[in-house]
Formats: structure tokens, sequence, C-alpha cells
């Protein structure tokens, strides 16, 4: 059975950035995102290519002292920058074998927002490509819960779904109640309404009546393949007054079915690793926030906390 800080630190993984290198925007001096060296080298032979035709899409210095690859200058707007990933990204989809299966599996023609500066959009780029690229990306994610006082049986308790064995990432395991990526033009309320009647048949009247903003994680996530995800979750908490199943259902077959499960066997399921593990870390930030985890009952406490709101490197939505 798994410790809650290792849980958290499955997430928030990162080991540092001195292996990776740093896309840079087109002037050379803001940090964008991390690159992993194997990512790095598709850039380069790349680079090669296009040097033969006199073109440059890139500016790259792959030395040891520099390790950067930088936006080149002629991308000097929103649209410039947005073609070029959208270039890019449709290139290497058919064009490296290696990255076909990661881009394919996670294609999902849904653009996601790079900032710079900060709250500025800087340019888009499909979600499957961002994490190749190392930038930050952005979700909301919602708790359904039904407090102890209206609970049947006085204990503070979660409808949560088990994601479809159909889902190209984590099938099977338990999730979030709702969750969602944050699409390029839609806005973080907007998409915690759409993505509650999409995901569970939640009416937008019932969402809104009940629903309370509770914040954000952010951590750097590290695959097993060597790259980084840098991920901002918008944190909701949403009240149930009762326990009736028939107000939350699957809809879009992301969920195979809810469950109300109580906090302790939310615990034990978290520790035996049965949730996925993003959501498993935004479970335990809604119990440290609702006195369920403690300082007293938890000596990892202070890591456990801190290492759910790390801070970006990189200009963020706000």
């Amino acid at each position: 059975m798994s410790s809650l800080l290792s849980i958290i630190k499955t997430v928030d993984s990162f080991q540092g950035p001195l292996q990776f290198y740093t896309l840079l925007d087109h002037t050379g001096t803001v940090a964008l995102g991390y690159i992993a060296p194997h990512i790095a080298e598709y850039f380069k032979s790349e680079q090669l290519q296009l040097q033969l035709q006199h073109q440059q899409e890139f500016v790259i210095d792959l030395s040891q002292e520099k390790k950067t690859i930088q936006i080149a200058s002629q991308y000097d707007t929103l649209e410039k920058r947005t073609k070029l990933f959208a270039n890019v990204a449709q290139r290497w989809r058919t064009l490296i074998s290696e990255l076909e299966e990661l881009l394919d599996k996670g294609w999902r023609n849904e653009l996601y927002t790079v900032y710079n500066p900060t709250s500025i959009p800087y340019f888009y780029v499909e979600r499957a490509f961002s994490v190749l690229i190392g930038v930050v990306s952005y979700g909301v994610h919602i708790n359904g819960y039904i407090p102890p006082h209206l609970s049947s049986t006085g204990e503070l308790k979660f409808w949560v779904p088990k994601r479809s064995m159909t889902k190209p990432t984590y099938p099977g395991m338990l999730d979030n109640t709702v969750a969602g990526g944050l699409e390029a033009g839609r806005g973080i309320k907007e998409t915690v309404f759409k993505e509650c009647f999409e995901e569970a048949g939640l009416k937008q009247e019932f969402v809104q009546d009940n629903l309370q903003n509770a914040g954000v994680v952010s951590y750097m996530y590290q695959p097993t393949d060597g790259r980084v995800q840098p991920e901002v979750e918008f944190i909701y908490d949403l009240t149930f007054k009762e326990e009736d199943a028939h107000l939350i259902q699957p809809q879009d077959g992301e969920a195979e079915d809810f469950q109300l499960m109580s906090w302790k066997q939310v615990i034990t399921a978290i520790k035996n690793n049965k949730f996925k593990p993003n959501c498993a870390l935004i479970i335990i930030d809604f119990l440290i926030r609702h006195g369920y985890i403690t300082p007293e009952n938890e000596p990892h406490y202070l890591e456990i906390v801190s290492r759910c709101h790390v801070q970006m490197p990189f200009p963020t939505i706000s």
C-alpha cells in the first residue's frame, strides 16, 4: 500500500531541467517549456533538412552551455506561431514513426494555449503535441461530494467514476467526478459547465447553484519516457444534497459508471493505486482543505501541500 506522499511524488515527478532543452520565444529571452533530449533531436534533424531548402523555423543550440530551441524571429505574431506549430505537429505525426503512436493516441483536434507574457496568448498548439514541447497545460477538475450532514451514514462521500476501458490512458481506473482540458478560446467556468454536462449529465443550473471555487493545484509531471508535462488544474467542489444515483449518469462514454464512496474508501483506493494519479492528488488536496488530512495525522503534510502547488517556471494563464 502506497503512502500519500509517494502518490504525490508520482505526479509531481520532475527531476529538474538540467538534462532538458529550453524552448524560447521568438526574441530568445523568455522560456516557454522544457524539451526532453530525445525530442530535441527531432528538432535538430528537421532543422538540417530545412536549411537545405533555405528555411528556418527554429534557432537551435544543442551545446551543453545553452541547450536552447528558439522560435525563429520571423514568427512574430500569434497567427504565425500557431501555424508554425500546426505544421510541425502534422509533419511529426505522419513522418516520425517513433512518435506516431503517441501523437495518434492523444490527437484531439483540440488546441491548447501557450502564454507569453502571463495571461496573453502567444500561440495555440494541438493538445497531443503540447506534451512533446513541455509547455504548461491547463484543466478543470470537479470534486462531486456529499457533506457529512447530508450523508445517509454521516460521513463525507464522493461520486467517483470508473474510466472507460476504451480510454487510451489509464483505462478502468478511478477518476475525479468530472474533469477536462481547457481548450483555447473557452473560459474556465464555461469548461466546467461543458464537462459536467458531457461527462455526467449535470445541468448548468444545478452546477451553478452548488459549485464552489476551490483554488488551483499545479505540478510538474515527468512520464517514464523522459518528457515533462507542467500542469495547472483549476479545482471546484460540487455539493450534492442527496445520494440519488439518477442525479449523475455517464453520458459520453468517458466513464463506465459512478459509484458513491466514503472518504475512507477513497483514501484506501488511492493508497492501493486504483485512482488515476493526478486525480488522486486532487482528492488529497480536497481532504487537506476540508480538514481530513492534517499535520497531526500526516507526517509528510508540508511536503504534500507544497508539491500540490508548484510554482511554474514559465508564463501562465494568470
